[in-house]
C-alpha cells in the first residue's frame, strides 16, 4: 500500500496538466528548432552548390518563388518555444530593477588615462541584426557549433539538459541562487557550479550569473518577453546569427570582442582553458571594493542591490584589466581600449 501511495504522488507531481503542457512546449519547441536547423542546412547546400554552379544557375536558386525557399536563414530562425511567465520582478517584488537607458554609477574603477586609445586594424561592427521587422529580433537566436552529441564538448554545461532550462522560471527567485547554489532551480545552480571553478569575487559571480542565465533562458524559450531580460550589448550581432561559433563566447560583454573571437576562433581553440581562465579573473563590474551588492527590500528579503543592478546591467559598468589585453591584443581590434581598461586598486590584489 505504501508503495502504491508513493506512485500515485509521483504521479500527481509529475504528470499533472500544468506538467504535461511544458512538455509539450519543449517538445514543440524541439521540432521547430529541428525543422529551422533543417532549412538552414538546405542553404548551406545551395550555397556549397553554387561554387561550381554556372551564373544562370546561380540567379535561378537566387530568385526562385518565396515557396521554393527555405524560411528563416540563419538571421531569423523560427520560434522555439514560449514558456514566459515572469513576475513584475522575482528579485524584488516592490521595485522595478529596469535599468535606466543611461545608467551612471557614481563609483566606476576605470583607469587614470582620459584620452581613450582605439586598438589597431579596427572593425566595423553592426550593433542590431538586420531584420525586415525590429519586433523580430527576439526570433533571431546566435549560430552555435558545440556537439550535443558529447556533453563534454558542450561549451557552456549548462546546455547539456535544455529541456530543464525551459522548466526554470526566467529570473532567479533570488540572487543567492547563483552566489550560493540552489536545489530548486537547475540553471541557476549549474551556473554557480561553473563559476565556482573559477577565482571570481561575489559581483563578477552575480553579474555574471545573472546575464548568462536570462541569456539561456531566451535562447532555450525565445520569447519578446525572454529577450527583454537579456540586455542590449548582450544580444547578438549578425556574426553571432551567421557564424557558427561555442556558446559560451556569446557571454563576453562587449559586443566587437566577441565578434573578433568568433572570427578568429581556429587561432584561439586549442588555448581556450587558458584564456578563459585569464578572462575570469580579468573581466571586472565596476563596483566600489567592499560595497555590498545585495540590500534587504520591504519583505525584508535580500535582494540585488538597485545601484548594482544598473551598473552591470550597463556596457560601461564592465572593464577589463590591462593583463589581459597585453596576453590577447588582438581581441581587442576595434575596440576603445581606453572605455573598457579598469584598473585595480592595491587593496583589490
Amino acid at each position: 500500500m505504501a508503495v502504491l501511495e508513493k506512485e500515485v504522488a509521483h504521479c500527481r507531481e509529475h504528470h499533472d496538466d500544468q506538467g504535461i503542457q511544458r512538455l509539450l512546449q519543449v517538445i514543440t519547441g524541439l521540432r521547430k528548432q529541428n525543422e529551422t536547423l533543417r532549412s538552414r542546412q538546405e542553404h548551406l547546400k545551395l550555397l556549397v552548390n553554387s561554387w561550381d554552379a554556372s551564373p544562370a544557375e546561380i540567379s535561378a536558386n537566387m530568385h526562385g518563388s518565396s515557396d521554393q525557399r527555405s524560411p528563416g536563414f540563419i538571421a531569423i530562425p523560427r520560434e522555439i518555444m514560449n514558456n514566459s511567465d515572469s513576475s513584475s520582478n522575482p528579485i524584488q517584488s516592490t521595485r522595478n530593477n529596469t535599468p535606466r537607458a543611461d545608467p551612471s554609477p557614481s563609483s566606476l574603477l576605470v583607469s587614470g588615462d582620459s584620452s581613450h586609445q582605439q586598438a589597431p586594424y579596427p572593425q566595423t561592427l553592426a550593433r542590431e541584426p538586420r531584420t525586415a521587422d525590429t519586433n523580430l529580433a527576439w526570433k533571431q537566436l546566435p549560430l552555435h557549433d558545440d556537439n550535443f552529441l558529447n556533453p563534454q564538448t558542450i561549451s557552456c554545461a549548462w546546455f547539456e539538459y535544455p529541456e530543464r532550462i525551459a522548466l526554470c522560471p526566467d529570473s532567479p527567485s533570488s540572487p543567492l541562487d547563483l552566489l550560493y547554489g540552489t536545489n530548486t532551480n537547475y540553471l541557476a545552480n549549474m551556473i554557480y557550479k561553473a563559476t565556482q571553478r573559477r577565482p571570481i569575487r561575489d559581483p563578477e559571480r552575480l553579474a555574471v550569473g545573472w546575464l548568462c542565465y536570462h541569456l539561456a533562458r531566451w535562447i532555450v524559450s525565445p520569447s519578446p518577453a525572454t529577450y527583454a531580460n537579456v540586455p542590449p550589448f548582450l544580444r547578438p550581432v549578425p556574426d553571432q546569427l551567421q557564424i557558427p561559433h561555442p556558446m559560451v563566447l556569446d557571454n563576453i560583454p562587449w559586443p566587437q570582442v566577441r565578434v573578433n573571437l568568433i572570427r578568429h576562433w581556429d587561432m584561439f581553440r586549442d588555448m581556450r582553458d587558458d584564456l578563459f581562465g585569464l578572462f575570469s579573473c580579468c573581466v571586472k563590474v565596476r563596483w566600489p571594493w567592499g560595497e555590498s551588492i545585495l540590500e534587504r527590500n520591504s519583505h525584508n528579503e535580500l535582494c540585488i542591490k538597485e545601484r548594482f543592478f544598473e551598473t552591470f546591467m550597463s556596457e560601461t559598468g564592465w572593464g577589463i584589466t590591462p593583463e589581459f589585453m597585453q596576453r590577447y591584443p588582438q581581441l581587442f581590434a576595434g575596440v576603445d581600449l581606453g572605455a573598457i581598461t579598469c584598473e585595480l586598486m592595491d587593496k583589490e590584489f
